[in-house]
């Protein structure tokens, strides 16, 4: 009776073994055929294929060790390319689109961005990404065509938006890569776990504070979607049942009195520069309003820990770079309305990845879940800053 292989698990086989290769580059950098061949135990044959396919893809580049010595053939080492391109992750925001590029050590070698007009068509979206993407690449010296997966970010709930659908396909057919997308806040916290305020942490709960109120749950350094792909919605969690009413249906959410917006309100201020200036300087009115942002923020944050228990908390966005006159009366209010054994070995951060979050976090994205790179975790990836803020623009 003949044996049915499964092509999944084939192809994850197939990978794997590409990941092991990868690896002994990124931990001895440059080595022979025979040392990749000892230190992953493939054989002559099997990784003969690899390093072929790795070749043509751009991935790796195999130059002679030195010259010739006596009358056998020259050693010649592998070394990956830092060069090609493995990774993009996109974030298509409200006002600004961001582009971030990996390579096959999965290090961020290049970081750029753009403005866009808001509510713009999704299809000029993806083209003004694609420019974006590819202007960059060219600037950089940077070859696409080993590119194994790109990951997009954009504004949304859960995994139902229409317009992300939109943008990912047309990436797609444009690239001929897989696409993954997901909403640009989870993916912030994805980003602050792997490169940001939260790595190392394994498990944390990421708030974002801004137009809108969205956020993430890592738990195990892995992005946590829940059964509708709307866990970490925190922005719609009830602080006050009384409350206007919000567009999710509910009544008194967090978004209703910790966004900026909801902010501007209850100050009279139409502005964002203006309130904050107004803030700066000590002005009773928008000082009211902070504290009680603040501590709604910290009650929601109390209630969403008592649930997950992470072991740390990063905010970000505009209402949290308010800075510690915001952040210590949302710190003192999570403490108060949680368990000791909740709260005495959280802590509460601040976002550090800004504008970048949200491209870094579809990066990361792509390294665990596109099918071409599925379960390559980036957990020990090389901190972007340096890439990041040569390329930004």
């Amino acid at each position: 009776m003949a044996v049915v292989k499964n092509p999944t698990v084939l192809r994850r086989l197939r990978y794997g073994n590409v990941e092991r290769v990868l690896q002994v580059l990124r931990r001895q950098g440059p080595s022979s055929r025979a040392d990749v061949a000892t230190a992953t135990g493939l054989s002559r044959t099997t990784l003969s294929a690899i390093v072929g396919q790795l070749l043509a893809d751009g991935v790796v580049t195999e130059e002679p060790a030195g010259p010739p010595s006596g009358r056998g053939r020259p050693v010649h080492r592998l070394t990956l390319n830092p060069r090609s391109a493995q990774a993009v992750g996109i974030e298509v925001g409200r006002e600004r689109i961001t582009v971030a590029i990996a390579n096959a050590a999965h290090e961020v070698t290049a970081f750029a961005g753009t403005h866009h007009a808001q509510h713009s068509d999704p299809h000029e979206e993806a083209g003004a990404a694609l420019d974006l993407l590819r202007d960059l690449a060219s600037r950089e010296g940077i070859d696409l065509a080993g590119l194994g997966g790109v990951g997009i970010g954009t504004p949304g709930p859960g995994d139902t938006s229409d317009r992300r659908q939109t943008v990912a396909d047309t990436v797609s057919e444009a690239l001929d890569v897989p696409v993954l997308a997901d909403n640009n806040t989870r993916l912030a916290a994805l980003g602050e776990a792997i490169w940001g305020a939260a790595r190392g942490s394994g498990d944390a709960l990421h708030l974002t504070l801004s137009y809108g109120i969205g956020g993430g749950l890592v738990a195990g350094g892995l992005l946590f979607r829940g059964a509708q792909g709307a866990a970490g919605e925190l922005g719609h969690i009830s602080v006050d049942a009384d409350g206007p009413r919000c567009w999710c249906g509910g009544h008194g959410c967090l978004e209703q009195v910790a966004a900026v917006p909801a902010l501007l309100r209850a100050a009279g201020r139409r502005s964002w520069e203006r309130f904050t200036d107004a803030y700066a300087v000590g002005a009773d009115t928008e000082r009211a309003v902070v504290d009680r942002a603040a501590l709604a923020v910290g009650r929601a944050l109390a209630a969403a820990s008592s649930t997950a228990n992470p072991r740390r908390i990063v905010l970000g966005g505009e209402v949290a770079d308010l800075g510690p006159g915001f952040l210590r009366p949302v710190e003192d209010a999570f403490r108060r309305y949680t368990a000791t054994r909740v709260h005495r070995d959280v802590e509460l951060v601040q976002a550090a990845l800004g504008e970048r979050s949200g491209a870094l976090g579809a990066l990361a994205l792509v390294f665990h879940e596109s099918p071409l790179l599925a379960g390559y975790a980036t957990a020990d990836a090389a901190a972007p800053e340096e890439a990041a803020a040569d390329h930004a623009s």
